[in-house]
């Protein structure tokens, strides 16, 4: 039997790991104490976090391993930073933020291999060519010599050249490589007056070129020639602050390599006709833009083109409106994050670029409108929100979903962050993995540690928290466990029985005043001839499946919605506070139990837990409940008790502490 955190998902739980890991101060803390509690989505790997800390401070933390790895560079005030990831060969990959990339003191390219996103071992025979000189000359915008990065591609066979970035110094750069045909991608990140700040990428391709077998070749990369803006025709006025773009080559020999490359805006290239050898691809996977600053409807758009094997001398991108996904995201806040500041990311993933998270600052509590265009070329895109933008130092919470941006052409409203926020299983339409289910002797219990007010939100917290898990089958206790908040029990007993999930959070810490600690008991019945119902849907993922060819059985486990009647910091006003309640059970589109619910109550203390009031609860059919009570002095930040049974004898207690505020 066996406890282990949730699978990390996207960038998220990416970052929550990656900044309590700092929070911890020593690496035995570290191991010792597993914090990312939050749900992966099908389509990731189950593997914890991984992250590096960079010779400029940054931190790269990736998510899963190899080329499908998602990849997030965070700077030390906890915002996505600009920078590329470029992978010449499986035994290498680099990720490198583009404030480095003229910088010759601090770029040593071995310090900025990123081990978790290579494949393969280096070979153990290594054959050699004859090698000839290479120099590859940079010019700047005045004529003089440029600084920048050259990642260079072997067009005849990639496996014949392993360099990793190239780094002009002073516009110089020699190397030694084989004769052959090549081709280079060079950045040039232009910095403002201080020398500090980046305000535009230029990128300059050369597509084909030979190394002749004589002689030194020389190759001018030249930054003049980066003319053309990436822009995107948006119907409302933008400003660009995120380009994703990715440049592959595929050699003779069929093999593909490339450079993803996000700048923060504005991006420009120079012009190309398609490859003589090989092949060319050039992608705007991501063109994303914000409202001006100021503007009392705030907005952002996030666009994606398919690849073209050439570069145009106009990359200026159609939008059509009517495609668009409108969402229109409301983002609550805690009354304690007084810097009035998150998150809002996306995570992009695909079978080529792998994946790549980007974070764009935002003012909190927020009303924002997101558009975005349909994905292209098997590459997906999921949002999520940190409640505050996650420093070194912070606690806050995040938030994302399985469910995808784009869903077609459409208007559709998302909560992000409404209270009370408790530990749940959850109910998904979009493909995911199961928190709780069985397969065999294999059972698997879980919870999300938290969810808001959308029943198919995963949430995570940061480092300065408590919890544990403890399991019983038929009254006997099977597990106990902190830190966790999944339960992986192998040799169960296939006849019926009683499953019992204690689980217990604590999350006390500034900024966060709200739904600090929460106390989850839940019981679950089990029968190994579950209801073909219940069978989960071939999209999803179970793990507690392993290499078993039979579907796994989606558990009855009892799942709470919760629709405080609150405003957007989760504060009530007035003499009657009141919420919508549904009571169900976890289920993944129309798969999971349909039970009747048998009973609910809701109680309040104003007394931290020491005297309890019932509240009115109205039955509004199938398991929903209108809930009335009065509320206390302002400035109270009341608990509230959730109590709900089933037709088959399953139930859940919760209790939330400080579960919202009184205005």
């Amino acid at each position: 039997m066996l406890a282990r955190t949730h699978r990390v998902p996207l960038l998220a739980a990416a970052m929550a790991v990656a900044l309590t890991t700092a929070a911890a101060g020593s690496a035995a803390a570290t191991a010792s104490r597993p914090v990312a509690q939050t749900a992966v989505p099908q389509a990731h790997a189950a593997t914890a976090p991984q992250i590096s800390t960079l010779p400029n401070g940054d931190r790269v933390l990736v998510t899963g391993s190899g080329p499908a790895a998602m990849v997030t560079v965070l700077g030390p005030d906890g915002r996505t930073v600009p920078a590329v990831r470029y992978a010449p060969n499986p035994q290498h990959a680099y990720v490198i933020p583009d404030s480095v990339m003229t910088a010759p003191a601090q770029f040593v390219a071995s310090q900025y291999e990123i081990p978790t996103l290579e494949t393969a071992a280096a070979p153990a025979a290594v054959p050699y060519y004859p090698l000839h000189i290479l120099q590859i000359n940079g010019v700047d915008t005045d004529g003089a010599g440029a600084s920048g990065q050259t990642f260079l591609f072997n067009m005849d066979d990639s496996s014949k050249v392993s360099l990793p970035p190239i780094l002009l110094t002073n516009g110089v750069a020699r190397l030694a490589v084989p004769a052959g045909h090549y081709s280079a991608t060079t950045f040039f990140p232009v910095f403002d007056a201080s020398g500090d700040t980046i305000t535009s990428l230029r990128i300059v391709t050369n597509t084909d070129f030979t190394v002749a077998d004589t002689g030194v070749t020389t190759v001018t990369a030249d930054e003049r020639l980066a003319t053309v803006p990436v822009l995107a025709a948006t119907p409302r006025p933008t400003v660009n602050d995120d380009d994703l773009i990715q440049f592959t080559r595929t050699d003779l020999t069929g093999r593909v390599t490339g450079v993803l490359s996000n700048s923060n805006g504005p991006t420009y290239v120079n012009p190309t006709a398609p490859a003589q050898v090989g092949g060319f691809a050039y992608q705007l996977v991501d063109w994303g833009g914000s409202s001006p600053a100021g503007s009392a409807d705030p907005y952002r758009y996030d666009l994606m083109y398919p690849a073209a094997d050439h570069i145009d001398a106009d990359e200026t991108f159609p939008v059509d409106a009517s495609k668009l996904a409108t969402v229109h995201n409301t983002i609550d806040s805690d009354p304690g994050n007084t810097g009035h500041q998150g998150l809002y990311m996306n995570a992009f993933s695909g079978p080529t670029l792998g994946g790549f998270g980007i974070g764009y600052v935002i003012p909190t509590p927020e009303h924002l409108t997101t558009y975005y265009s349909a994905p292209l070329d098997g590459v997906s895109i999921s949002p999520a929100v940190a409640m505050e933008p996650p420093s070194r130092d912070s606690q806050y919470a995040i938030f994302g979903t399985d469910a995808p941006a784009y869903n077609g052409p459409g208007v559709t409203w998302r909560t992000w962050g409404h209270g009370p926020l408790t530990p749940q299983v959850g109910q998904y339409q979009a493909a995911t993995y199961c928190r709780a289910c069985a397969d065999g002797d294999t059972v698997e219990l879980g919870l999300n540690p938290l969810q808001d007010s959308s029943p198919d939100t995963w949430g995570g917290f940061s480092y300065q928290n408590v919890s544990h898990m403890t399991v019983y089958r038929d009254g006997a206790q099977v597990l106990s466990q902190d830190y966790s908040t999944d339960a992986f029990l192998t040799g169960q007993s296939q006849t019926p029985g009683t499953y019992r999930l204690v689980y217990d959070e604590d999350l006390t810490g500034a900024p966060l005043t709200q739904s600090t600690v929460s106390h989850t008991d839940i019981t679950v019945p089990y029968d190994p001839a579950a209801d073909a119902k219940w069978t989960l849907p071939a999209a999803d993922t179970c793990y507690a499946q392993g290499s078993s060819t039979t579907a796994c059985s989606i558990l009855p486990v009892l799942d709470l919605n919760y629709q405080l009647a609150s405003d957007d910091v989760n504060t009530t006003h007035g003499p009657v506070a009141g919420m919508l309640l549904t009571v169900g059970h976890q289920s993944y589109g129309k798969a999971g139990s349909q039970a009747a619910i048998t009973g609910t109550t809701v109680s309040v203390s104003y007394d931290k837990g020491v005297t309890w009031t019932p509240a009115s609860v109205v039955p509004a059919g199938q398991g929903h409940y209108a809930v009335l009570w009065t509320n206390g002095a302002k400035g109270a930040t009341p608990w509230l008790k959730v109590t709900a049974t089933d037709a088959l004898g399953g139930s859940i207690t919760q209790t939330v502490a400080n579960a919202y505020t009184i205005g």
